[in-house]
């Protein structure tokens, strides 16, 4: 136990991120120091507990929040070796204390220098929590069977509660907790049920914390969960839950296309989806513990299935349930797999050292032989098990170590800083960084931040309420109907005008919102990643105003940090900004900054795809320079001949040429690539319309109008309307 937190807490400690981590890190340390909602499920198990560690003098907030996620990586690993020294209890009898204790410290220190665990280990994230929770639950089970003593087993049933509100996924554990319940419940079956059940509503009476917190109104308030509809969605987090089995239900799917015989199509499907759950999680294994992990996993299994059939079926269903809901997402997501993994293992190691080769009597001495044979391989086995352990750490030494890495808040801790005084700001890609430096650094209290997403909800006005915007002002929701983009564009836009007469509304250049509604036409450049709403009052001044060179500036700044270079997820980060500006000066007809952007995409983030080339040769045929344009077209055809985007770019230089025959086939044979895809069609569409088809063309018209995404597609498709119903 002091191996297991001793020398990986002082490594966690020594490659802990002293700061803001990526995608949801930040997220979690604001919610845990403000007390906010999570995103769903909203871990407010994860909150209430991260919240204490915001009270220790240790660092700043950020740095206590990671390092919770250490301490509790540490505390899984102590209690995992004791998991795994209770399962050879019970697998075998005979064993002593002292036989156990080698065969059930290798696997925990596999997990411990594994890139998924370690790397978790150093921000803010609810997975080694997830982990911790799991391995208590399973320990508490073994302690009950073990022990036979049922205050154990209401302990597993606290913890099973508590897990709930940290990771809402530990509900698939229920069908294996029963399989124990119902093998090794041998007494007071209904009474232990009972007190059980009573004890897990406890622990899962923690989502309470939702809807009693969302009524404070703070910041990160995510789905904001007051009615019993929100309640209900954020805790299932029902608008997500296609993504989770969409892989696995693809793979079954392609199993069952070839159908050989009706009657065997599901068992094809079925055996498609197991073996390739199966296939990806063995693969997973090898990638993140070596092979040695593998052969544990499948030999302890096998052991585990001879030995105790309960406790074999409660740990296969655990790691089959889990292994198949997030077969698409892997390592973090993969915990409760690599835990049972890690216990079939340490339970196939003690076979190999203490039963296959038992080191025979010194008193015989025609076995002395086979004695130091059996001891030699003994000796190789630890040694190669150890080799791992020490391959693990070194290897992954450089791609966790976050010790030294600002990165994720320096320059968008500039762009709130530039903000107008009193602004309203309406932010998407950097929400969680900005409600970090309002709610944990106080850098701007004059400044009201608006969610973007939430104008993309069903009823934006249950978002955007008077008690948590009480200086703003809101449009009057009963003058409003809600239940689709083009009505909740609608009432944005009545919030923009009404708030702009009073204070600059600034909006973070958003892929999100220009994706899905006309809006980048609307606004003005103003500063760096921002983006203003034009009053009547600012609107000429406005203007001449252009944030990009200013944004490339900072790019070039922060370049200069030793080690950026290499930090992939800081360069993520800036694939959602830059389309945005090129989204922007593209719906604006500024041609020529928006080919700046383009080529940063290009040369900088390596954006190189036949999607990047479709959007230069748009933009030079745009722009007039229809040699250029076809010369990039060109470049298309020679890297990416058979594309989607290929058809569609040869379309518009055909257009632009005026070969509307050729352009109409063009459009045609992307058409048949992709059938969804709504522009080809509204393309063709106004060839045909050019070249004098107007029958045709109102047909495709009403064609492409049944494949429209966005309410940008819309405004296309109304635009030619009315100019049609204009001309006749």
């Amino acid at each position: 136990c002091f191996f297991l937190i001793f020398l990986p807490g002082c490594i966690y400690l020594f490659t802990l991120a002293p700061s803001l981590g990526y995608q949801d890190a930040s997220e979690f340390i604001d919610t845990s120091f403000a007390l906010g909602i999570s995103h769903p499920a909203g871990f407010p198990s994860y909150n209430l507990i991260a919240k204490a560690i915001t009270f220790f003098p240790l660092g700043s907030i950020a740095f206590r929040v990671n390092f919770f996620s250490a301490l509790l990586a540490c505390m899984t690993l102590v209690v995992l070796y004791l998991s795994t020294t209770k399962i050879i209890e019970l697998c075998f009898p005979e064993s002593s204390s002292e036989s156990r204790e080698v065969p059930s410290l290798f696997p925990p220190a596999l997990l411990a220098f594994s890139f998924p665990f370690w790397s978790s280990s150093l921000v803010a994230e609810v997975y080694t929590l997830h982990a911790f929770f799991t391995v208590l639950i399973i320990y508490f089970l073994l302690l009950w069977k073990t022990n036979n003593d049922s205050r154990f087993l209401f302990l597993a049933a606290l913890c099973f509660g508590l897990s709930s509100g940290n990771h809402a996924t530990v509900a698939f554990y229920l069908p294996a907790i029963l399989v124990l319940f119902l093998a090794w419940g041998k007494r007071n079956k209904f009474r232990n049920l009972g007190i059980s059940s009573l004890i897990f509503l406890l622990g899962f009476s923690v989502y309470l914390y939702l809807p009693i917190r969302s009524m404070a109104e703070p910041i990160i308030d995510w789905g904001n969960p007051e009615t019993l509809q929100n309640f209900f969605d954020q805790v299932t987090d029902r608008r997500h839950s296609e993504l989770h089995f969409s892989k696995i239900n693809e793979v079954a799917e392609e199993g069952s296309s070839i159908k050989v015989q009706p009657i065997l199509d599901k068992i094809t499907s079925s055996a498609s989806a197991t073996g390739y759950v199966f296939y990806r999680l063995i693969d997973d294994l090898a990638r993140q513990f070596t092979w040695v992990m593998v052969i544990g996993f499948m030999g302890g299994a096998i052991l585990c299935a001879r030995k105790n059939r309960p406790l074999f079926i409660f740990l296969f269903l655990i790691a089959a349930v889990n292994a198949s809901f997030f077969v698409g997402w892997r390592e973090e997501s993969y915990f409760p797999s690599y835990i049972v993994a890690c216990l079939w293992t340490a339970l196939f190691f003690y076979w190999l050292l203490f039963e296959k080769l038992c080191v025979p009597s010194k008193e015989n001495p025609s076995q002395e032989k086979t004695r130091q044979l059996n001891k030699t391989m003994r000796f190789s086995v630890c040694a190669i098990s150890g080799a791992c352990i020490f391959w693990l750490l070194i290897s992954n030494f450089v791609k966790v170590d976050r010790s030294d890495n600002y990165f994720a808040e320096a320059y968008l801790k500039k762009a709130i800083l530039s903000l107008d005084d009193e602004s309203i700001y309406v932010t998407e890609i950097s929400w969680f960084y900005m409600a970090y430096y309002m709610d944990v650094m106080r850098l701007r209290d004059d400044v009201s931040l608006v969610k973007a997403a939430d104008f993309l909800e069903d009823d934006p006005s249950s978002y955007l309420t008077p008690k948590r915007y009480p200086d703003l002002s809101l449009p009057n929701p009963e003058k409003h109907t809600f239940g689709s983009t083009e009505l909740a564009f609608e009432y944005m836009m009545e919030f923009l005008r009404q708030n702009a007469k009073d204070r600059p509304v600034v909006i973070e250049q958003n892929w999100l919102l220009f994706k899905e509604f006309p809006l980048a036409e609307e606004l003005l450049p103003h500063k760096n990643l921002l983006l203003k709403f034009p009053s009547y009052n600012n609107k000429s001044t406005a203007d001449s105003l252009d944030g990009f060179n200013e944004f490339k500036s900072w790019i070039e700044e922060e370049l200069k940090k030793p080690g950026l270079q290499y930090e992939s997820k800081w360069i993520n980060k800036l694939i959602f900004y830059l389309p945005s500006f090129a989204n922007h000066f593209h719906a604006t007809k500024r041609y020529q900054e928006e080919r700046e952007v383009l080529k940063v995409l290009y040369d900088f983030l390596g954006l190189q795809g036949p999607g990047w080339h479709l959007q230069m040769v748009d933009n030079l045929i745009l722009d007039g320079k229809k040699n250029e344009g076809r010369r990039q077209w060109e470049k298309m055809r020679k890297y990416f001949p058979d594309s989607f985007q290929t058809f569609l770019a040869t379309g518009l230089v055909q257009k632009s040429e005026k070969d509307y025959q050729g352009a109409i086939d063009s459009f045609s044979m992307a058409s048949n690539i992709k059938p969804d895809a709504f522009r080809p069609i509204f393309e063709k569409s106004i060839v045909m319309l050019v070249a004098g088809k107007r029958e045709q063309a109102v047909a495709n018209l009403k064609v492409a109008e049944k494949k429209i995404e966005s309410l940008k597609d819309l405004k296309k498709i109304r635009n030619i309307q009315q100019f049609l119903e204009a001309a006749s």
